[in-house]
């Protein structure tokens, strides 16, 4: 499992998957982490995508996944997060920020499930990793509450859900391994 750098870490491999899938036009739109804040304070020069982290949550349905360690020892399970982002094309005209935007929806399809050496390296990613990428259909409603704060009104965006980041705890117990075992006689 990963490391707390990971979310961290997945933001730097989703800008750099969409570097290089988004290499080829011209001119190669910068790519860029960004919040709220940074839209509404100054949005970016076209051509550009945006990629914003607008929400992080736990997947509870594999919460409480017991892990076991070769020498008998067990460790809390690893924290099992979904990262939902919203990635924006940022152009001067309608029909790039459409181009573009097929481009990253391809791109993501291509790139569904990204394993250990792809895009996730050593250091924060364990070699049985992996996150899968699934673009998400969200209400008109929730996107406008999403770009509502920043003042700017409603860009083309697509919204991907990036599954499952699995946060290593930071605590675990070590035992000897059960090598034998006594039950008493029943009586009869």
């Amino acid at each position: 499992m990963a490391t707390t750098d990971a979310i961290a870490f997945w933001g730097d491999t989703i800008i750099s998957l969409l570097q290089n899938g988004l290499a080829a036009l011209s001119p190669a739109p910068a790519v860029l982490l960004s919040t709220a804040d940074d839209f509404k304070n100054s949005p970016p020069t076209p051509p550009a995508v945006t990629v914003f982290l607008y929400h992080l949550a736990i997947a509870s349905e594999l919460r409480n996944t017991p892990r076991r360690s070769t020498n008998g020892g067990a460790s809390r399970p690893a924290l099992p997060l979904e990262l939902r982002f919203l990635v924006t094309p940022w152009t001067s005209t309608p029909r790039d920020a459409y181009r573009i935007a097929g481009l990253i929806a391809q791109l993501f399809y291509d790139h569904a499930v990204l394993g250990f050496g792809e895009l996730l390296g050593p250091g924060v990613w364990a070699p049985d990793d992996s996150v899968e990428i699934v673009m998400e259909s969200l209400p008109v409603e929730e996107l406008y509450d999403i770009w509502d704060p920043t003042e700017i009104p409603y860009k083309l965006s697509l919204t991907y859900l990036s599954r499952v980041i699995g946060i290593d705890s930071a605590f675990s117990t070590v035992g000897s391994r059960v090598v034998s075992a006594a039950f008493p006689k029943a009586s009869a």
